[in-house]
């Protein structure tokens, strides 16, 4: 069968899979499934009461909420007619959440539940355009509101006498028309529409199924964000291939790895590295001979996860994998064969360990603007660090400043070609213009090099890039990467623009540092821990790490530090969704302990 070139043909692909269950669980922890066969019926029937309520091809429409069965329903009744869904979660801030809607030109909004429903009909005067507003529950108690019940009722109703017209709707969509606009403030503080078209997401659906091989047989466990198009596009790919999809949370990961068992896991740099922490964190804490075994079982993984083991280790771990590392999977449902990191960059330690345990760890890369994938590291290629090669059909290019290609191995900004390439920043031609060429090429801002085999490797955020005074440029992420290997640092922030020195700022595993000292020492003063205690043990652990047998030159050495007495979550917003650290917010946050730490 040919691959779809439109979202009404991926849909009509699905049908073929009827009678299978496609999600499980309607959301995250619930119990009822849903078959593909459900799912056309339900996109047919809300497609129908869309074109009722106005809804044209090429219309921009909010979708304001969390993944569930919902989420997908919409999205997918939107495209199948050529409606252009603007999504975000139902976590966003009110001040974004108008910005997005007013600056996209939506008339209708899908949201969450009633209190988002609130939060947009209270901004009245800010969101002028805005008509309708349609609730994703049963019942709601804001009177202005739809119900999502209500309009798949009143769709099954029409759809009969309505047929023709919703044929002729979706026949008039075509590839190269808008799909979404996806919002990507992430780290930075000005919101960007990023446009992409049917032809964009579907060329990258169909070049990641050529190396990722999926089939019917797979179960996906899905986590991230429902709207961020790292998640949509794995969700896309179950749904084209007729395998099964299982929505979890973030607290139920490991429960649900062991308990649903799935083939398929895909997550951000962050979740793999809680998991990585986790299993070290359970060794660590195991008693005798079997804490003693598994401590020695990590290590030998991580030597024979960078290459680096002799003959003697990779020995010790052929019987270390029948008598321990085969349990360690089975913590992970015993299932896997194919793991996905993406949307920033995974901690090398991480990269090693896993890949030596025995997870098929496949690191890539990409961005929004790529809807999102450029390059994903190929299975007879499982060694650590590098990203793969890029998709096919995908060009990258490492480039100096005066726009020259690099050489192998020289490092660069990565440039990338190819058909997932966006088409550009909605109503706004000036970014657009900053890392878009006429003829297709797209600067991702990303610092990187190619190796001889064709890999690419991330080397760093050329925005993120600080420079000391002295002239000297740090990559920050590399130098938290190193940091966060410590198992008394959770997380770590690099700063020092314009300042003699790299400072950062800590985040201890708190469980871990009360191992150490009882937090009655920790002298907690404004969010801050101040013990001289604690930050001398910290300050062991930084010039332990931060060496040169570690990669780092002098100009990396963390000079000054402070010591935070909260994590940085999505709930803070100090992390995106997707558990990037938002720079610009800690930056604001702390601009006065930052001045302390520089006095």
């Amino acid at each position: 069968m040919a691959p779809p070139m439109t979202f009404p043909a991926l849909v009509g692909t699905a049908r073929r899979h009827a009678e299978r269950t496609f999600l499980p669980r309607r959301r995250a922890q619930s119990a009822e499934p849903v078959s593909f066969g459900r799912l056309g019926e339900d996109v047919d029937r809300l497609a129908t009461a869309l074109l009722d309520l106005g809804v044209r091809r090429g219309d921009r429409v909010g979708l304001i909420a969390e993944n569930r069965y919902e989420w997908l329903l919409i999205d997918l009744a939107l495209a199948s007619i050529g409606a252009v869904d603007v999504p975000r979660g139902a976590d966003t801030s009110p001040t974004e959440m108008h910005f997005i809607l007013r600056h996209s030109g939506c008339r209708l909004a899908f949201v969450d539940d009633d209190r988002v429903g609130r939060e947009l009909l209270a901004a009245d005067d800010a969101l002028p355009q805005l008509e309708r507003i349609v609730v994703m529950q049963d019942r709601s108690e804001l009177p202005p509101a739809t119900t999502l019940a209500r309009l798949l009722e009143r769709g099954g109703e029409l759809l009969p006498a309505r047929q023709p017209q919703l044929a002729a709707a979706r026949a008039a969509v075509q590839p190269t028309d808008l799909l979404t606009i996806v919002y990507t403030s992430g780290t930075t503080a000005e919101p960007k529409g990023v446009m992409l078209t049917h032809d964009n997401v579907l060329a990258n659906l169909r070049t990641v199924q050529q190396v990722l091989h999926v089939t019917a047989e797979d179960s996906f466990l899905s986590v991230l964000p429902a709207w961020h198009m790292y998640e949509r596009i794995m969700d896309y790919l179950a749904l084209a291939t007729g395998a099964q999809l299982v929505y979890t949370d973030r607290r139920h990961i490991k429960d649900d790895l062991a308990r649903m068992r799935p083939t398929v896991f895909a997550a951000v740099p962050r979740i793999w590295e809680m998991l990585h922490d986790g299993l070290v964190g359970h060794a660590q804490k195991l008693p005798g001979w079997r804490g003693r075994l598994l401590r020695h079982s990590l290590h030998v993984s991580r030597l024979v996860g960078s290459g680096q083991a002799r003959l003697g280790h990779r020995l010790v771990h052929a019987g270390l994998r029948r008598l321990v590392l085969r349990k360690v999977l089975a913590s992970f449902g015993g299932r896997l064969r194919l793991c996905v990191s993406g949307g920033g960059a995974l901690p090398r330690h991480v990269d090693e360990t896993l890949l030596g345990i025995g997870l098929p760890l496949r690191n890539g890369y990409g961005l929004t603007e790529t809807s999102p994938v450029a390059a994903v590291r190929l299975p007879h290629q499982l060694d650590p660090g590098h990203i793969g090669p890029p998709l096919p059909d995908t060009t990258i290019q490492a480039r100096r400043d005066d726009g020259t290609p690099c050489e192998p191995e020289e490092t660069g900004v990565l440039w990338i070609r190819g058909p997932q390439v966006m088409r550009g920043y909605y109503d706004n031609p000036r970014k657009t213009a900053e890392v878009l060429t006429a003829d297709g090429w797209f600067n991702s801002g990303d610092l990187g090099r190619i190796d001889l085999r064709g890999n690419v490797w991330i080397t760093g955020r050329r925005k993120d890039t600080i420079v000391l005074a002295g002239g000297e440029n740090v990559e920050p992420e590399p130098v938290e990467t190193i940091v966060k290997t410590s198992p008394l640092i959770e997380q770590a922030v690099c700063v020092g623009q314009d300042q003699k020195g790299l400072g950062a700022l800590l985040v201890p595993d708190f469980d871990a540092l009360e191992r150490e000292f009882p937090r009655a020492q920790w002298d907690v003063v404004d969010a801050e821990i101040r013990s001289r205690a604690v930050h001398a043990l910290l300050r062991r652990e930084l010039d332990r790490l931060l060496v040169r047998d570690n990669g780092c030159r002098s100009c990396d050495r963390v000079t000054t530090f402070r010591v935070l007495a909260e994590p940085m979550t999505p709930e803070n917003g100090l992390l995106t969704q997707t558990l990037k650290v938002r720079r610009h917010v800690v930056a604001e946050r702390y601009a006065a302990l930052l001045t302390s730490m520089f006095a």
